[in-house]
């Protein structure tokens, strides 16, 4: 009876989550702050997550709180030949993030498989801008997309 029930559970789990993704084995989730240039008030995150689903490859969400009330774009800068930011750049905006009175805002954006098909199996440098009233930065950080 014990290994009936066993094989059940076995069996009700992998139903359950056979169809979710696995957690990326080469980049985990990554918070990384957002930090103002030249005196800007406040500051934010950039939530760098890599599920590498069928539908959802990865997630990125962005948060400035007491920043300079305003619309903002958020732009991903990928360094393809470089593992710490230096060198030529391509720019990809990615969300626009508005704040409100106080200058809190959220944006996050979802790419699928097919948007980073290019860049899989690549070990490359990024950082992220968020560019309006004020400008906002994060650290370079080194990813490998499997």
């Amino acid at each position: 009876m014990r290994q009936m029930l066993m094989i059940i559970v076995t069996a009700v789990l992998a139903a359950v989550f056979g169809g979710t993704a696995a957690a990326d084995s080469a980049y985990h989730t990554e918070r990384l702050e957002l930090s103002g240039v030249g005196g800007a008030p406040g500051g934010g995150m950039v939530v760098n997550i890599h599920p590498n689903g069928p539908e959802v490859y990865a997630h990125e969400i962005y948060t400035l709180q007491h920043a300079l009330p305003g619309t903002y774009q958020v732009s991903l800068n990928l360094f393809l030949t470089s593992l710490n930011c230096t060198g030529s750049t391509i720019a990809l905006p990615t969300a626009t993030l508005t704040t409100n009175a106080t200058g809190n805002g959220r944006a996050e954006v979802k790419f699928t498989p097919e948007d980073a098909a290019a860049l899989r199996g690549m070990t490359f440098s990024i950082s992220w801008t968020v560019a309006g009233p004020a400008t906002y930065v994060t650290a370079c950080t080194v990813v490998t997309l499997d």
